[in-house]
Formats: C-alpha cells, sequence, structure tokens
C-alpha cells in the first residue's frame, strides 16, 4: 500500500504532463510548484488533498489519473507560517470544477480557524461547461460549504494577498479583488470576468487578453489590481515586503522591527525647503516621506491608480504604519472618485490590523468639473470620509500645506482627540483664495475701474488672514512645528498609539469593505 501511495504521489508530481508543463515554460512561467518553493521558506510547505483527482481504473488497477489543478497547504514565509493556493494551469487550465471548489473551500476553512494570513497565486480559465455533461443537469453557480462566506468573513480576520501570474478569470477574478493587497505580472498576467473567446462571442469583435485585462488596465485606470510586477520573483518579493508590516491575524499586533542605525530623534534639515513658497508649484511628496519614517521602510501599493493620492507602509521607530499623502503633481492632490475609492480601502485595511494612519495632508478640495460630477464624486468623497470616521485606529495628521473644503477638512476624525501637527507652510479655509475671493466679490470687482487691481487687493486682504499663526493664538490648531520635528514627534506619538490600540485587541472584529 505504501508502494501504491508512492506510485500516485510520482503521477501527482507530473502535473499535467511533460508537453504541458514545457508549454508554461515556454510561455515564460513557472509551475505551480515551482512558483510554491520560489516563495515558501525551504521545505516549509504541507500540502493537502495531494491525491485529489480524476481517475479511471481497468478492474481494481488505477489506469489513469489527472490531479485536481489547485494546489492547497501551509507553508512559512520568513519563518511565519500562512495557507497557500496555487492554480496549476498545466492541469486543464486549472479550470475550476466541483473538486476545485471543495479544496478551496478547504484551505478557506484553514485561514479562518488556525488564523493565518493567506496567499493565493492565480492561474487559471475560469469556469468550465464540460461538467455538465459528467453530472447531467446544470448545477447552480455558488461555492460549496459556504465558501463566500468565509471570503467574507477572512477580509475582516486575516491578511490575504493574491497575485495574478497568468490569465485570471471568473472565480479567479473574484478572489483577486477579495484581497488586502494584489499584484500581477507585467505582460504575463490579465484579470478579466469573461476572456477574449466570450467577448467576441457577446460583441462580435476581438479583443487580446492584454486589451481585456492586462496590467495597464487593471493597476492605472480600473484599481482592481493594487501592483504591477516586472516578473514572478518580483512578485514573490512584494508579497514577503507586504506581509511584513501584517499581524498574524486581527487578535495580534504587527511585529516591532527596531534599526539602530535610524534613531527616533533624526531631523533632517532638507524638510524646511520641502515645500515651495509659491502655492501652484509642484514638489515631491514621496521625498517627504523618505525623510520622516525609517529609511528604506516605505513600501507603497497602488501607485499608478488614483495618483493624487498615496498609499502606503512605513515603519516609525519600527512599529509598522500605514501612510496617507497626497501628490500635488497630480490634479493638484485633490479628491477625485478614485482618489476616494483608494482612500477608502485603505483606511479600512489599515483600521482592520490595527495599523496606525499617518496622514500627510496637501489637499486642495474635492475635484471639480462635469467628469467629477458624472462620476459621483461627491457621494464616493463622502463614503471615503465616514471610513475615518468609523476607524478607531490611532490617527495622526500632518499638516504639510492646503486643506480646503469638506474634503481637505475630512482628513482625519475630529470627534475625538485628533492628533495634528502643522508646518508653518500650511493654510486652509472654506475655499481658497485664488477663485473664492472673486466668487464672493465679483458684483464689485466687475463694477470696478480697474477689476485686476481690485482683486489683487482683496486677495492680499484675504491672505493676510491666512497665517496659520493666527489660528494658533486662537486654539483652532493645536500645534505648528518646525518640519525638523516632524519624525521625533511622531515616533513618540507611534509607541502612545501601540499603548492604545494594543489595549483594544479583541473587542470588536471590524466589517472590511473590499
Amino acid at each position: 500500500m505504501v508502494d501504491e501511495l508512492q506510485k500516485r504521489k510520482s503521477m501527482v508530481y507530473e502535473m499535467g504532463g511533460k508537453e504541458n508543463v514545457k508549454k508554461q515554460h515556454d510561455r515564460g512561467k513557472l509551475t505551480a510548484r515551482e512558483r510554491i518553493e520560489a516563495l515558501l521558506d525551504s521545505g516549509s510547505f504541507l500540502e493537502r488533498g495531494l491525491l485529489a483527482s480524476e481517475t479511471t481504473y481497468e478492474g481494481k488497477e488505477l489506469k489513469d489519473l489527472t490531479p485536481c489543478p489547485l494546489l492547497i497547504g501551509l507553508g512559512k514565509v520568513d519563518g511565519r507560517r500562512l495557507v497557500l493556493i496555487a492554480d496549476d494551469f498545466t492541469i486543464k487550465g486549472a479550470s475550476v470544477g466541483d473538486m476545485f471548489k471543495a479544496k478551496l473551500a478547504y484551505a478557506l476553512k484553514m485561514s479562518r480557524e488556525l488564523r493565518l494570513p493567506m496567499v493565493r497565486l492565480l492561474d487559471g480559465a475560469g469556469g468550465t461547461i464540460k461538467e455538465i455533461l459528467k453530472f447531467g443537469y446544470v448545477k447552480f453557480p455558488t461555492l460549496p460549504e459556504h465558501a463566500m462566506k468565509d471570503i467574507v468573513d477572512l477580509m475582516s480576520m486575516v491578511p490575504i494577498v493574491s497575485v495574478a501570474l497568468g490569465p485570471t478569470a471568473g472565480l479567479g477574478g473574484l478572489l483577486m479583488v477579495s484581497s488586502h493587497f494584489s499584484i500581477m505580472v507585467k505582460e504575463k498576467a490579465q484579470v478579466f470576468i469573461g476572456g477574449p473567446a466570450l467577448v467576441e462571442k457577446a460583441y462580435g469583435r476581438g479583443v487580446t487578453k492584454e486589451e481585456l485585462g492586462g496590467y495597464r488596465i487593471h493597476t492605472r485606470h480600473s484599481g482592481v489590481v493594487d501592483n504591477e510586477a516586472e516578473d514572478e520573483e518580483d512578485a514573490f518579493r512584494q508579497i514577503k515586503r507586504f506581509l511584513d508590516y501584517m499581524p498574524k491575524n486581527v487578535w495580534e499586533l504587527p511585529e516591532r522591527k527596531y534599526q539602530d542605525r535610524d534613531g527616533p530623534s533624526r531631523r533632517e534639515e532638507e524638510l524646511l525647503s520641502a515645500i515651495p513658497r509659491d502655492p501652484k508649484k509642484t514638489y515631491d511628496m514621496r521625498r517627504i516621506l523618505e525623510l520622516v519614517f525609517d529609511k528604506d521602510s516605505f513600501f507603497e501599493i497602488g501607485r499608478n491608480y488614483a495618483r493624487a493620492q498615496i498609499t502606503g507602509l512605513a515603519r516609525l521607530h519600527g512599529y509598522p504604519v500605514g501612510v496617507l499623502a497626497n501628490d500635488s503633481r497630480f490634479w493638484a492632490g485633490s479628491f477625485g472618485w478614485d482618489v476616494a475609492e483608494k482612500f477608502q480601502r485603505f483606511v479600512d485595511m489599515c483600521d482592520t490590523f490595527h495599523l496606525p494612519i499617518v496622514n500627510f495632508v496637501d489637499q486642495p478640495g474635492f475635484r471639480i468639473g462635469k467628469e467629477a460630477e458624472m462620476h459621483g464624486t461627491i457621494r464616493k468623497g463622502v463614503r471615503a470620509i465616514f471610513s475615518v470616521y468609523q476607524a478607531t485606529v490611532p490617527y495622526a495628521a500632518v499638516y504639510v500645506r492646503k486643506a480646503y473644503g469638506v474634503a481637505g477638512g475630512s482628513q482625519e476624525d475630529y470627534s475625538g482627540l485628533n492628533w495634528r501637527y502643522f508646518w508653518p507652510s500650511a493654510n486652509w479655509g472654506n475655499i481658497v483664495v485664488e477663485g473664492g475671493v472673486y466668487v464672493a466679490h465679483h458684483a464689485e470687482i466687475d463694477a470696478a475701474e480697474d477689476p485686476g487691481a481690485l482683486l489683487h487687493e482683496l486677495e492680499e486682504k484675504y491672505r493676510d488672514y491666512s497665517s496659520p499663526f493666527r489660528s494658533a493664538e486662537a486654539f483652532d490648531v493645536e500645534d505648528i512645528i518646525d518640519p525638523r520635528e516632524t519624525r521625533p514627534l511622531l515616533c513618540d506619538w507611534v509607541e502612545m498609539g501601540y499603548d492604545v490600540e494594543r489595549a483594544r485587541l479583541g473587542q470588536k472584529l471590524r466589517g472590511m469593505r473590499c
């Protein structure tokens, strides 16, 4: 019987056969088992359901065996245990059938019951119609054993990473977006609801996989996928980097990793000149983040989507934190419909996994114009604002320049102890002076002998009142700080924040919106 077991294992390890394995390699892709070996710590993979397969017999003798195209099991990344699933494209294009669904459901149970993070290596063609012939009826399109409920619940319990390593359709698309972090490999991976063949049948015109769901579509326009990867090795590096900031589950805190070479008292002179005096000039917000957070610790998420908003993870004195920041080089950093979705998802994730949030604010307000109205900017923007007020994780805001209107005034929750600092370059109000003055005084400006001169005079008058020192005198703002003090102050704050969050562990399960 042991010999029979080894024989069957050998057949399973052949995957889809030498020819299909060669095709996978010819496409420049690793096989599922090679991917597992490349990602996980050596020798750490504990596979479950190895022998699950479609078989044929001659009498009592096994004639043929086709393994299930989904591999599941436990493994370790940098010593930390997790649940892993991997599509095997060499077997029927990793098409989804009943056995595939059953193994997926079991993997979800492992993640839920063991409270372990989940990594999904996706490379599959989606559902297949051929099973109808085997069953003799059409099954209702659902997952078994409450698996869909587990997919939803796990978003509020453990970190989940999904990676598209090849064509990813149907159920694979669902798994991609029901994640806290997603990656797709450039040129090799595509994500879509239905592939090119279905699209051509439905609309009568052809489209390539890349045109339909390539990385340019999903990391730049749709926001369906967070990050792109140059190759599979780069994707695996990003998985490890993301998980390094995450706790194992919501019942634990993220792990502190302190670097002796980068203490909390570092003061960067360059911060004094980081913000241009001309309010219309742009600057490099990412450089500011590099100077404030622990060296080489900033890991950006979703860089190419909704580029007016920067989101990422970093460390302060070794403590993991979530980072929000406005990028004035795109739409002046304004709060558009795309920014709102990106902002809200990120706040939800940080709140779920006890990551204190630091928000570097240069927010001129909601994006305006016909396109903004057509995209429902105000509805999406207010939903994002709700995420801030519903979050309970420690939250600090650093106002470096503009904070105008509802969007500028809603970058933190004012109902609690809003911990915030203002740089001397900061300014704020209901509406910017440029434009706002004319709207308020247009009748007298239009009637003046020299409208331009009066407009300039009125703008200067209003600017005289916009000094942050006047607001500090009235205790409308709490602290105006020397920009060089930003890191020391935030390093002190984050220790207090972790003490507070530690006391809240286990008090609630937050409903994570994907």
